[in-house]
């Protein structure tokens, strides 16, 4: 059943990722580092350089929540604060080297996949199709997400 299969790939890439986790953080900070923490991070990483109103907005979050999440992926060393030049009262968020090396090493993890299936398919036009059918999927679904 295609369940299964999303099933297997999903414990995968989450197996891969806590892998790459322990490569670039302490165990002390994986264990105060949470599902939702990384979802942060990924979020600011994509994002570049926001602002506090900016990640409140994408992230569904209040700006009291966006402050103590910062606080605690700056003090973890994954993000940090940066005032800006213009209007000293806003700050901007940044994803440090560290925090750049955990998203950065999953996406490393995403291309292999993408070799492995294009390997385990053996030809370009099945690879197109399945290609254009999870694009097809994804639309659905970010369609449906609103």
């Amino acid at each position: 059943m295609v369940k299964d299969s999303i099933a297997f790939i999903a414990n995968y890439l989450w197996r891969e990722s806590i892998k790459n986790l322990h490569m670039h953080l302490t165990e002390a900070e994986i264990k105060n580092f949470s599902s939702n923490d990384y979802y942060y991070l990924t979020t600011i990483y994509y994002m570049g350089k926001p602002n506090f109103s900016q990640v409140a907005k994408a992230l569904n979050l209040t700006k009291p929540a966006v402050s103590a999440m910062i606080r605690k992926l700056s003090k973890m060393g994954l993000i940090e604060k940066i005032q800006s030049q213009e209007d000293k009262r806003v700050y901007y968020v940044s994803v440090t080297e560290k925090g750049k090396n955990i998203v950065e090493g999953d996406e490393k993890l995403y291309k292999k996949i993408d070799l492995q299936i294009k390997e385990c398919l053996g030809s370009d036009h099945k690879y197109e199709f399945l290609e254009t059918l999870l694009a097809e999927i994804v639309r659905y679904l970010q369609k449906t997400d609103r």
